[in-house]
């Protein structure tokens, strides 16, 4: 079998979270990673929790954010280390950090310097606001990161303090982000030999998943509230007699089933409930109704009930329940090895499989494990002439004319919908691929449902609108042997397919992967279904709720005094979202190996959203398997960190803030007038058992407090602080400003409006990032047909005509 990223060679100078994972994500799918440490390790090998005592080699973040790597440490003190050092940045394709590209520089690794010895190489800073803008050296962590970008303010209640999530999704997140980035600056060096910066920030990341706040605010003047014990759409999580599961109502259909199911025909005619927007309103009362026929059931007899109706439901697992469920056991999901210390561990893999090959990881090293091994071999490879450092490469390049973006050149036939494979396809359009996306006048996708007008209401939805930018809108009818012979005429050069339909609507299109091979055995066709396209729960139906339910999130989430709850955001979709972008890129990569060997290289990725979103819970699945370690629902609470909450500001506001350090604990006791406090700065056991007190103490004096202006004051002083953003507040922010992280763009009905990009920018691109709006319905149909196609005129009107094609939904022609 051959790895997708064989022959790349990976450096990884990062430290923490997000970076790593970046690196393991790179390993794990066949990348050569080398991970420098000092002699004291990476701190992430400090954070817990650990298989019994507190040792340096059992730290489960670390354990799960650094598969597939050698350890090498190198001693900043010692010459001979700082020359491995130089060699190893010479070696490398791609440099990971979790410092800003000026602090390298200082160092005398910064992107100018490395490019000047080795053009090819891709440098990918890892940062919590990015290499430039007033924040770009203020502190952060997963709290104050996920209040900052709009996570925090999405999740709990509105009459209690908001929340942090329950697994460190920010750093995970933007390491997976991080990891794209990569491979697009890998992809696009291949014909030009130019390398790039690539600079990834966890706070923006966190506002493209977060992104409700914001395209509320922007469209309805309104940023709504903490509902994540409900969740939109609406959405529950209900009490069963041995645990939760939960309740996902996208759909008018979904909703009467709902109601058929718990033998409540009377709620579908009821004014309470008449449509999505009267459901939330309702739907704690709902919820309550429901509960009483939930609790005396298991929560895995209404699961496998209420999926044989089509409802998606979720289960709401524990850490014990993840690493057992069906489907992770028979699709062989997790990755189990034997460590040295750790003795027998488990972690999630990578979430997808290339035709039935799941690509695997190796066990996570040892500190400086490695080094003399790496230390005998890079001496060899010096001693080798530049040149033969490439030869071996997949890197090799040429003097081709430099597009304007990254992707151009690039085909990708979208006919996913709701937010997952929409999110995917976007990656690859905002990076300059042409990305024609597929509905139909008979199914519209349903992500457009949500507008706030009666007039022209599919045309008005600010998730479709946002994460549609940049590609081109047809229509066709697939059950209609003239709309399913334009995908297959489409097919012939295109490079990607995406689609997350249930497993057996592909093949009823007759556009199965089978099938489509045949014509183009070079495509790379991704399917992204809640439960995988094999095994036992493979029809079953889900949605962004249902997958993050899955993942043991809510479990982790909450208050630790009440039922688990929900994100509060589009739950899993944006996570299988990048998942999925990662996958395809991958695919290419592998795709280029196997054509260099002479050999088809088109593929089948098999990717389950419900393993991506467990993908983002992996440090807690680990923590479970060396410890038995189990937290659950802890609020905001850190083991290592006091204090660490979120707190009450003046006008509603809230501001999160974290002491990571006596010195900063001392600092915020100071600027309290709080000398009393002192005596706990060097003693965090006595600061830890005095939390409760601590944080209502702070609750009382930030409470006539402008958040802003304290946090700015805290990081002013060197800690962790973040106010609580609402969709305004991240419009606003003077950092996000100065990054022009939002875009203005112009559609026809919706008119003007702003949405964020991508949480990472390339140093040498320049082309435009937006060049044209979501498409309205079947915009550029006609073009793509006559672009693409042999179709004559008249060919296209009879289709017109036949409703293959249109621009208006069947329902709303009123003909």
């Amino acid at each position: 079998m051959i790895r997708a990223l064989e022959g790349l060679r990976v450096l990884d100078i990062s430290e923490g979270l997000a970076g790593p994972f970046a690196a393991k994500l790179l390993g794990d799918l066949g990348a050569d990673v080398i991970k420098l440490e000092s002699p004291e390790g990476d701190e992430a090998r400090r954070r817990g929790p650990f298989a019994g005592s507190e040792d340096i080699e059992t730290s489960a973040p670390f354990l799960y954010a650094n598969t597939s790597k050698r350890s090498v440490v190198i001693d900043p003190s010692d010459a001979d280390d700082l020359a491995l050092r130089s060699r190893l940045l010479a070696w490398a394709d791609v440099v990971v950090s979790h410092e800003t590209e000026p602090q390298l520089s200082t160092r005398g690794f910064g992107y100018e310097q490395l490019s000047a010895g080795n053009p090819r190489v891709v440098l990918t800073t890892v940062t919590g606001f990015g290499s430039d803008g007033p924040y770009a050296d203020w502190q952060w962590n997963h709290l104050t990161a996920g209040a900052l970008g709009g996570f925090t303010y999405l999740c709990g209640r509105e009459d209690r303090e908001p929340l942090q999530l329950g697994a460190s999704v920010t750093e995970t997140l933007t390491g997976a982000y991080a990891a794209v980035a990569t491979l697009i600056a890998v992809h696009a060096a291949q014909p030009h030999g130019r390398g790039d910066h690539v600079d990834v920030s966890v706070v923006e990341a966190a506002v493209n998943a977060a992104l409700l706040p914001v395209q509320r605010y922007d469209y309805t003047g309104s940023s709504g509230s903490r509902r994540a014990d409900i969740g939109p759409s609406p959405s529950f999580i209900l009490p069963t007699s041995d645990g939760y599961v939960g309740a996902n109502v996208l759909t008018q259909a979904q909703w009467e089933m709902l109601c058929q199911f718990f033998g409540r025909p009377e709620f579908i005619e009821d004014p309470l409930f008449a449509d999505g927007w009267s459901r939330m309103e309702n739907s704690r009362d709902l919820a309550t109704q429901l509960a009483e026929q939930t609790r005396p059931r298991t929560a895995e007899d209404v699961f496998h009930d209420a999926q044989t109706w089509r409802i998606p439901f979720g289960l709401i697992p524990t850490m014990s329940e993840v690493v057992n469920l069906l489907p992770h056991r028979e699709r062989d999901f997790f990755l189990d090895f034997e460590h040295p210390r750790a003795g027998r561990v488990r972690m999630p893999g990578i979430p997808w499989m290339f035709g039935d090959e799941r690509p695997t990881g190796s066990r996570t090293p040892l500190l400086g494990e490695h080094t003399e091994e790496v230390r005998v071999s890079s001496w060899e490879r010096a001693a080798e002439p530049p040149q033969s450092l490439r030869d071996s490469s997949p890197l090799e390049g040429g003097s081709k004319a430099i597009p304007e973006r990254p992707l151009e050149g690039l085909r990708v036939i979208d006919l996913s919908m709701f937010m997952s494979g929409p999110m995917t396809s976007l990656i690859f359009a905002d990076g300059g691929a042409d990305v024609i996306k597929v509905e139909s006048v008979q199914r519209i996708d349903g992500w457009r449902a949500g507008g706030a007008t009666d007039d022209f209401w599919w045309e008005w939805a600010p998730q479709f609108n946002w994460v549609n930018r940049n590609k081109h809108g047809i229509t066709l009818n697939l059950t209609d042997q003239r709309g399913s012979d334009v995908i297959r005429h489409m097919v012939k050069d295109a490079d990607i397919l995406v689609e997350n339909y249930t497993p057996r609507v592909m093949g009823n299109f007759g556009l199965s992967y089978e099938e489509l091979s045949e014509i183009n055995p070079e495509l790379i066709m991704i399917s992204m279904p809640g439960f995988g396209l094999t095994g036992t729960w493979s029809h079953y139906t889900a949605f962004a709720n249902t997958t993050e339910q899955m993942s043991g999130l809510p479990h982790l989430t909450g208050y630790s005094d009440d039922q688990p709850i929900f994100s509060g955001t589009t739950g899993g979709d944006p996570l299988a979202g990048v998942m999925g972008a990662l996958a395809l890129l991958s695919a290419l990569e592998r795709r280029s190996r196997l054509n260099a060997r002479g050999e088809a290289g088109g593929c089948h990725i098999d990717l389950s959203q419900t393993e991506t979103a467990t993908s983002f819970t992996g440090e807690a699945v680990t923590a479970y398997s060396i410890s038995g370690e189990d937290h659950g629902r802890q609020g905001n609470y850190h083991p290592r960190i006091a204090p660490h909450n979120t707190y009450p500001c003046r006008d509603d506001e809230w501001i999160a803030i974290a002491c990571e350090t006596d010195a900063q604990f001392a600092a915020l006791a100071r600027l309290m007038g709080r000398d009393d406090w002192l005596e706990m700065a060097s003693d965090f056991v006595h600061r830890d058992a005095a939390r409760e007190a601590i944080d209502a103490a702070i609750a009382e004096w930030t409470s006539s407090c402008d958040a802003g202006e304290l946090m700015r004051e805290l990081q002013d002083l060197g800690m962790a602080a973040g106010a609580v953003y609402d969709g305004r507040g991240l419009l606003e922010d003077q950092h996000l400003q100065a990054r022009n992280f939002f875009i203005t763009q112009q559609h026809t009905y919706a008119g003007t409006r702003r949405y964020p990009l991508q949480p990472y920018r390339f140093a040498n691109w320049s082309g435009p990032e937006v060049d044209r709006p979501s498409p309205t319905l079947g915009r550029d149909t006609r073009e793509v047909l006559g672009r693409l196609t042999s179709l004559t005129e008249a060919e296209v009107d009879e289709m017109e005509a036949d409703d293959v094609i249109g621009t208006i939904p069947l329902g709303e022609r009123g003909d």
